[in-house]
């Protein structure tokens, strides 16, 4: 559930249109588009269990900041390990794969910065 803020930070008025629907005074992601999405809530300090090694994009934005450079490390390998090749890691502002990892390639996106996977 997104906010009219969260909604107004980039995203483009046609992938509202296309992907969302209004519900009350907050968007919500539309039904085509949420049935092909997995969800999962995890522990990145844990065995991450049965994952896919073929996504598209993973979402970690505003949590490598609570981490130690180590642990930073092993997470941001982890996740390129889950990564089809050439699949999209998108981190927050604060956030970077620079000076830890190298497996990212760091690519601007409509504003944005996101990390490409090398392999």
């Amino acid at each position: 559930r997104f906010n009219q803020t969260e909604i107004s930070r980039g995203l483009p008025a046609a992938f509202l249109i296309k992907y969302f629907q209004k519900i009350g005074g907050e968007f919500v992601i539309n039904e085509a588009m949420r049935s092909k999405i997995d969800y999962r809530q995890m522990n990145l300090l844990n065995t991450w269990g049965p994952i896919p090694t073929d996504l598209d994009v993973v979402f970690l934005r505003n949590v490598l900041i609570y981490f130690d450079l180590e642990t930073k490390r092993t997470i941001l390998k982890n996740i390129n390990n889950l990564l089809r090749p050439g699949g999209y890691l998108f981190l927050g502002a604060a956030e970077s794969t620079l000076n830890l990892v190298d497996c990212f390639e760091r690519v601007q996106s409509e504003g944005a910065m996101v990390y490409k996977s090398k392999k």
